[in-house]
């Protein structure tokens, strides 16, 4: 490692200024990338501001902060710290230009396209001082070059950029040279989904067995028809009517209203919801009309202006976008990020479709595709938002994939940092082999309010919408995490018969939540469902002693049953770290102790194991930093044989942070259902023993039923 080329790279800006900060990235050997590993001794005068992929970091250097460092590797006696820092690190390199420029601009520059906008992102320092002082700096540089039309947008300091207008291709190669640029892109367009519609029938309304619900569900897609404008609040119109097609918005508003006599499918307990619709996203079709696309940063400004205005009274939104943007898997995309922030500033939550696969060859079940390209698209690999990918709900002897096998075009995971995504999946149709639909999708309303025919994750994402805003107004406490974690325990619950490992979680995730909310609402004598929410402070844990289990499971000196575990929880996220994005993970385990008489020791053995995933097809690495820090995890396993009865149960979460990180206290969600034959009293027998054993029980009320909270 060569420091002093640093300063030779950097001269021309320390010359001018030496108070203008720099960027180095520190590349650590693949064997080097746990915690204890990272060079913070090495570091103490190169600020950690960030990373990329696992063996990457980024680190603020000045004049002083290289000279100092450089002194103390020249030093005759290094300390044993140091010496193990420098054993980690592969090499230290500056920011060359080349790396700030995406695939996208090599390929403008190389064929000299028209540049509308530019976006420009900066190293962020996490020090307003630093920070202000970079965006002046390359601010004044680019108008140096002639840019006067630059404007610099932040979201919250989770997204920051510069959009330069009416950029001359040739001019990017002298932008690139400018210190402190991050990277250099242009916006992401995005279209309206093609509609994928055919046969047409007539609709009469189904008006039977329905409640009609407080819950407002806002739509942001191509825009809603007035046939339907019974169900319709409110709209806020952002495309000239010229341009707006409102096919795919209304088959996806029906597919919210009408969804279980679409698909035939019994469902109790019917909900009606309102709509608000947002048309935000314009024509893409040029035999129905002209035709637009939706900058990404127009797609945010509306975004904003309409949580502004609906945010206080409109908590779930559905999002449906055409693009062929596949995520990365060392940093989430930048839309992604704005999703996350606004989930988090507005307390909403979002509802995004994986994504259309339109390859070839197309896809089967089991899968043929061992690559990446049928891979989730940009914004699902948000971390807040529900991803939805789509499982067929028809199928015959000239179908491609069976019924309830993952649909042709359904997307994979996982989302960036190897994050179970799509999180779960519902109906979106079937594909025949002649490459036609017609009999194997599923059904909806045009804009003229007659039955079509279609398929895709934009039809699949709606029903999870209506499952989630089901549970929603069925809780007193209008709980957004947990309503999440009820969807997606539900899920798994309803989908036990799935393998999920390798392959089938990359599509499936964690299953399709049933229509009947009540099966994961309510409980029948045989079970029970407990809901744990807590906050541990930093540094400790939380352990639930002397747990009762059901004495009906217990069968010939064994504990028997079946336990289901979901754990979702929502970390602190920093997209100045990439890959690491999650900066807090917890872990829960549910086992047995018992007393060790020769050692005098509480053993404990944990037993319901976090269920596999990425295990078999990633390094453990990645494993390690990916998916284990993944803000829904989920556990199970069926006792059929039996285990030894021990002194007793308990439940332990476990919270960890990552490097430079501050907090105090960190909330979590346990959802824990424990299962027994038909006629035993489960419930009975644990609500009788909480109670004997002192835990408080607080009822966590729905319109339905009362069910224990911890």
């Amino acid at each position: 490692m060569n420091f002093y080329n640093h300063s030779f790279f950097y001269s021309p800006v320390f010359s001018k200024d030496e108070s203008i900060p720099a960027v180095a990235k520190i590349t650590l050997r693949e064997d080097a990338v746990a915690k204890s590993h990272r060079p913070n001794e090495l570091c103490k005068e190169l600020d950690i501001i960030g990373a990329k992929a696992l063996t990457e970091l980024f680190v603020k250097i000045t004049p002083n902060g290289i000279n100092n460092t450089i002194k103390r590797i020249k030093q005759k006696h290094l300390t044993k710290q140091l010496i193990a820092n420098l054993s980690t690190i592969e090499s230290v390199d500056p920011i060359f230009p080349d790396e700030k420029i995406t695939d996208r601009i090599r390929d403008i520059i190389h064929t000299n396209k028209e540049i509308g906008k530019l976006k420009v992102k900066l190293f962020r320092f996490d020090n307003e001082f630093d920070d202000g002082i970079i965006r002046r700096y390359v601010e004044g540089q680019i108008k140096l070059l002639g840019y006067e039309d630059i404007k610099f947008v932040s979201y919250g300091q989770k997204l920051e950029y510069f959009v330069v207008h009416n950029v001359k291709t040739t001019d990017i190669n002298k932008i690139k040279l400018i210190n402190g640029i991050k990277s250099i892109d242009v916006f992401d367009k995005y279209t309206m989904p093609k509609s994928n519609i055919i046969n047409v029938s007539e609709f009469n309304i189904p008006e039977s067995d329905v409640s009609e619900s407080d819950i407002i569900i806002g739509i942001i897609d191509s825009g809603i028809s007035d046939c339907l404008s019974n169900y319709i609040i409110g709209r806020k119109e952002y495309v000239p009517p010229m341009y707006q097609n409102r096919e795919h918005g209304t088959f996806v508003a029906s597919s919210i209203l009408f969804e279980s006599f679409f698909d035939n499918i019994r469902e109790q307990n019917k909900k009606r919801f309102k709509l608000f619709d947002v048309v935000a996203i314009p024509n893409s079709n040029k035999t129905y009309g002209p035709i637009d696309t939706l900058s990404q940063d127009d797609l945010q400004s509306i975004i904003v202006e309409v949580m502004e205005e609906c945010s206080k009274h409109i908590k779930i939104w559905n999002l449906s976008l055409g693009t062929n943007k596949l995520v990365a898997d060392d940093e989430l995309s930048d839309l992604a990020i704005f999703c996350d922030y606004i989930q988090d500033k507005y307390n909403v939550q979002f509802i995004i479709s994986a994504g259309n696969y339109k390859g070839n060859p197309t896809r089967t079940w089991p899968t043929n595709i061992n690559d990446n390209r049928d891979r989730i698209t940009v914004p699902a690999d948000s971390v807040r938002a529900i991803t939805v990918g789509s499982i067929a709900l028809k199928s015959s002897k000239h179908s491609i994939v069976n019924k309830n096998e993952p649909s042709p075009f359904s997307r994979k995971g996982p989302g960036a940092n190897y994050m179970v995504k799509p999180e779960v999946v519902d109906y979106g149709g079937n594909i025949l082999v002649n490459g036609h639909y017609q009999g194997v999708g599923v059904l909806g309303l045009n804009e003229k309010g007659q039955i079509v025919e279609g398929i895709g994750t934009s039809y699949s994402t709606p029903k999870i919408t209506y499952k989630f805003a089901k549970i929603l107004d069925e809780l007193s406490d209008k709980d957004l995490l947990l309503t999440k974690g009820f969807l997606i325990h539900d899920a798994r619950v309803n989908s036990k018969q799935l393998n999920i490992t390798n392959n089938e979680v990359m599509y499936y995730g964690f299953g399709n939540p049933s229509y009947n909310n009540q099966n994961i609402l309510g409980c029948d004598d045989n079970e029970i469902t407990l809901v744990f929410i807590q906050k541990i402070p930093k540094g400790f844990n939380l352990e639930m002693p002397n747990f009762p289990y059901p004495n009906s499971l217990i069968k010939n000196g064994k504990y028997t049953g079946e336990i289901f575990m979901t754990l979702v929880y929502d970390p602190i996220l920093d997209e100045r770290f990439g890959s690491q994005y999650c900066r807090v993970n917890f872990d829960a385990s549910f086992g047995t102790y018992k007393f060790n008489k020769l050692t005098g020791e509480l053993e404990y053995k944990r037993q319901v194991p976090l269920e596999k995933t990425w295990s078999e097809l990633y390094e453990k690495s990645r494993i390690q930093h990916g998916f284990k820090w993944s803000p829904i995890k989920s556990y199970y396993r069926n006792l059929k044989r039996g285990i030894a009865i021990a002194d007793g149960w308990k439940i332990r979460i476990d919270v960890h942070e990552r490097s430079q990180l501050d907090t105090t206290k960190h909330e979590f969600l346990l959802i824990v259902t424990i299962r027994g034959e038909k006629g035993k009293p489960v419930y009975n027998d644990v609500v009788v023993e909480l109670n004997n054993r002192g835990y408080l029980v607080v009822n966590l009320e729905t319109r339905q039923q009362i069910r224990g909270k911890y």
